[in-house]
């Protein structure tokens, strides 16, 4: 009895590399579903491997349409790319099997037991290539070249073997005005329809309760890209004056205006001219008067406050975008009065990344990951700018389809995605961590 199968799903609407990992996510998670090792956005299919007695067909196309998306089983004679290179390689064991008289069954196991040695020498030179500090790229070159030298086909090889030049990275100030650029635009494209990516849809109903979703307008609703809720850990007070580093269209702001009530003070402070005005837009929305909320376009780096001003700082997945994260916390310690709090949600990675691959990452500002850090790196920038009582709220690893998600923010249109091979290494180490600190 057959014990799995291999099924295609024809997919209406998965237009994204973001759609896809919605759609593997919620396929991986059904009961009997293997693999999905096929998503492909530009085809409109997912290839699938279920266990053929645990899964329906039927289960599968309402699995992807509850994730937002048409499906149907892909027709008879639609073959995949897999399949097809099968296909045709069965027809050629047929051809060996007449020609020399061996049993095609025998020619098949052969065939399959070749191609498992060889995958097996070529992972222990990536494994060696890898350990010896070689980006992913250039360990595939090498050790591709040397497996094509071995049987005797040189010009593939020398087409293979290029190892390219260190990535040109860019400047702080180039990196801030592809940053108010890629977020400019977003917010003017989206602040009406929403972020058309379902993952970050679905972490903004997770981050935030019923209760606080029901007090925000529909502008900052749409427009919020955050990766924490730092107002529910900040213990905001009435009458305390709150500065968000990086307020975007308000959806942090307007929560802590109803935190420290009339009396308190907020201020938004944001690199994007765009998304101030969709704050104030997001403030009338939300019956706040014009006075309620104050608003800056302003450079975290170097804010246009006084010292000693501030009792609380909050900032929502804004602070990973700044290349000078040392000068942003010098900043936030500046205008916070002594026993002033941070409370922040920010990206770091769980542990030291391949050099050459947050070189990469560094070189297009890949959303997320562009200016990621270790943590320990990172919260010893909070500690060397006079921060104590520094504190670790909770952690989260970030899924892969939220890593994708994430690492092309605010969107595929504005923000080139990175190798899938080098988020494949960083997967399970990238890491939404909220803290807190207290400037003494």
């Amino acid at each position: 009895m057959e014990k799995s199968r291999e099924l295609t799903l024809k997919i209406e609407g998965m237009n994204t590399p973001c759609c896809t990992e919605e759609v593997k996510e919620a396929l991986l998670k059904v009961k009997g579903v293997k693999r999905v090792p096929i998503c492909c956005p530009k085809r409109g299919i997912a290839e699938i491997e279920i266990e053929a007695e645990e899964v329906t067909d039927e289960q599968l196309i309402k699995v992807v349409e509850e994730a937002g998306f048409k499906a149907k089983v892909k027709e008879e004679g639609e073959e995949g790319e897999l399949q097809a290179l099968m296909k045709k390689f069965e027809i050629e064991f047929e051809k060996l099997a007449q020609k020399y008289n061996i049993p095609q069954k025998e020619i098949e196991e052969h065939w399959n037991l070749v191609k498992k040695e060889a995958a097996e020498v070529y992972q222990r030179c990536c494994d060696w290539s890898l350990g010896h500090g070689m980006a992913i790229k250039d360990a595939e070159a090498y050790c591709q070249s040397a497996i094509l030298v071995g049987f005797g086909k040189f010009l593939w090889a020398e087409q293979i073997f290029k190892v390219k030049p260190k990535e040109q990275q860019m400047t702080n100030e180039e990196i801030k005005n592809l940053v108010a650029s890629r977020y400019g635009n977003f917010a003017e494209k989206y602040a009406l329809l929403g972020n058309p990516c379902p993952i970050r849809k679905k972490q903004v109903k997770e981050l935030y309760s019923e209760k606080e979703l029901s007090l925000l307008p529909k502008t900052a609703l749409n427009l919020a890209l955050g990766c924490g809720n730092p107002v529910s850990f900040a213990n905001l007070k009435s009458g305390e004056v709150v500065i968000d580093f990086g307020c975007g269209a308000g959806i942090d702001l307007i929560l802590a205006a109803h935190k420290v009530g009339p009396k308190g003070r907020v201020i938004g402070v944001d690199l994007t001219p765009q998304m101030i005005e969709k704050e104030r837009q997001s403030e009338a929305e939300a019956g706040f008067p014009a006075a309620r909320v104050e608003e800056q376009v302003s450079d975290i780096e170097k804010l246009e406050l006084p010292d000693s001003f501030a009792d609380v700082v909050i900032s929502n997945c804004v602070i990973i975008l700044t290349p000078n994260k040392e000068a942003a916390y010098r900043e936030a310690f500046r205008i916070l009065k002594p026993g002033g709090r941070l409370a922040i949600s920010d990206m770091v990675f769980s542990e030291k990344i391949d050099p050459e691959i947050t070189e990469r990452f560094q070189s297009i500002w890949a959303g997320v990951v562009g200016g990621a850090i270790a943590e320990k790196d990172y919260l010893e920038i909070v500690e060397k700018a006079g921060f104590g009582q520094i504190k670790v709220v909770k952690r989260h690893f970030l899924t892969p389809g939220e890593l994708f998600a994430m690492s092309t923010c605010p969107g595929t249109e504005f923000v080139p995605s990175p190798d899938p091979k080098d988020l494949k290494v960083v997967q399970g180490k990238v890491v939404s961590i909220k803290f807190t600190a207290i400037k003494p």
